[in-house]
Formats: C-alpha cells, sequence, structure tokens
C-alpha cells in the first residue's frame, strides 16, 4: 500500500507531502527523512527535529464520511503505540500509551523499570486536511541526540524507544530508525485498512484500555486558558471526543480541535 521516499534532509516531511497532494499524487506516499530544519507539530507548533527522530508524513486519501476524520489521529496513535510495544521490553510494553488527542507517551508509576514519569513524549503526530487529502505526520523519538544537538521541545519529559528496547539499543541508529519504521508501518497498515472499512466505533475500547489520561482528573483549556471542561477521564466516544465525568455527575464531551489538557489534583 505504501511508497516510500527518504530523504537525508528537508524542511518538513509535511511539506513535501503537501506538496504531493496539490500535485494529485496517489494515497500511499510516505516521505521520511533524517533531520528536518522546519519540522512542526500539532497547531504549527516548531519541532526540533534532530539525527535520532523518526520523522514521518503519510499521504492519505480516506474515503469515509466527513465526521470520521477526526479520529484518524487517535488510530495513527493506537498503530504507534502497537509498533513501540511490540518492541519494547515485556516489563514496560503496557506503559506505552495513547494521550488524547496525539501523542504517544511512557506513563509508568514511580516503582516502575521504566523511566518515571507522569508522561514521557516518545511521539507527536499531526493531522491536515489540505488538497483534497489528508497529510499525517508522525515524529517519534527514538535514539537520543548526539551532545549538543537541540532537545526535542515539550511540556512532558522526552523519551526514547531505546530507552525501553534494549534490542536496539545494539544495533547503529540508522538500523534501529529502519526497524522502527517498518514496525510503524506495518500496523498503521493494519488500523488504517480497518479504519477505513469500519469506521471508528471498533477503536473505543482499545483507545480506553492503552489511554494515558484514563481515570485522571484533568482541565482541558483552549489555546488562550479558557477553560473548556474539567472532571474525570472516563473515555472517548464514537466520534473521538475525550469524554470527562465533571464533579457534579454531568458527562462533557470535547473535541479535540483546540483543546489543552492538563493534570488536576482535584
Amino acid at each position: 500500500m505504501f511508497t516510500v521516499r527518504s530523504f537525508d534532509e528537508v524542511t518538513s516531511t509535511n511539506d513535501l507531502v503537501k506538496r504531493a497532494l496539490e500535485a494529485g499524487e496517489a494515497e500511499g506516499l510516505v516521505i521520511r527523512a533524517r533531520k528536518q530544519t522546519g519540522g512542526y507539530g500539532r497547531q504549527g507548533r516548531a519541532w526540533t527535529s534532530p539525527e535520532g527522530g523518526l520523522y514521518a508524513s503519510f499521504l492519505l486519501r480516506p474515503e469515509v464520511p466527513q465526521a470520521q476524520l477526526p479520529t484518524l489521529s487517535l488510530v495513527v496513535g493506537l498503530a504507534v503505540r502497537r509498533a513501540l510495544a511490540a518492541l519494547a521490553d515485556p516489563e514496560c510494553s503496557s506503559s506505552v500509551q495513547v494521550k488524547w488527542p496525539n501523542d504517544v507517551v511512557l506513563a509508568s508509576p514511580a516503582d516502575a523499570p521504566c523511566p518515571s514519569a507522569a508522561f514521557n513524549k516518545l511521539c507527536g503526530i499531526s493531522l491536515e486536511a489540505h488538497a483534497g487529502g489528508i497529510c499525517v505526520g508522525v515524529g517519534i523519538n527514538v535514539v537520543a541526540p548526539d551532545a549538543g544537538a537541540p532537545e526535542v521541545p515539550g511540556k512532558n519529559r522526552v523519551a526514547y524507544v531505546s530507552e525501553i528496547a534494549p534490542a536496539l539499543r545494539a544495533l547503529d541508529t540508522q538500523t534501529a530508525l529502519d526497524v522502527v519504521f517498518e514496525a510503524e508501518l506495518s500496523a498503521f497498515q493494519t488500523l488504517y485498512q480497518r479504519w477505513v472499512q469500519e469506521g471508528f466505533a471498533p477503536f473505543v475500547s482499545l483507545f480506553d484500555q492503552h489511554a494515558a489520561l484514563q481515570n485522571r482528573q484533568v482541565i482541558v483549556e483552549d489555546r488562550v486558558g479558557n477553560i473548556l471542561g474539567q472532571g474525570c477521564v472516563v473515555g472517548i466516544d464514537d466520534g473521538g471526543c475525550l469524554v470527562l465525568s465533571a464533579a457534579d455527575g454531568a458527562q462533557l464531551h470535547i473535541a479535540s480541535g483546540e483543546a489543552h489538557i492538563a493534570l488536576s489534583d482535584v
């Protein structure tokens, strides 16, 4: 299904996929690069892209109802989670989780054998509708950059796949990237085809099973800090919205568009 074009360095793999969409290229193109000079993530945030990360963008033209499209980022997250969990040490695999709406994280308790923090970011995902198709960007932190290379930015501590997958540490960087990429490609092809054929409903319970926010108290804010909702995460709905149980017992359904999540002590 996929045709992969690899580059040493690009401004952004998303840029190349969007140009391909404008040129009318068919679904299935994947642009991959060792480095990006102008990478960006969700809502256009700058994404530093040193060597050691896996940067790839997918050109998709899914023939699905418009209302189904926002759930695609959750399916991509599930695919990446499946790939990384399969590579991880068995003691860490269950800690590889999806963080609504667009991250894959390592979520470990303090006494676990994995790096401990609330959320250690392994992967970020972006989704853009463009020129009649979809550009899906995926950035996975595979190997820590060399000394002096810029750190990957973000609100959470960065985690690297090599930290939880001992077999990768025995490989050179390029081979480790190739192994993770092949696992990602295989998992995504399987889940994407099911999503196109069956919709998102079959994925709801799977997402909840591996959700980093499940049963956590959170505050959801928009980009300027207005509170959209507050409560305990009870799951997601068939449309991919985050479902919160508020203090008064009401259920709130939050769309991903402008949502920013913060953990709450109450």
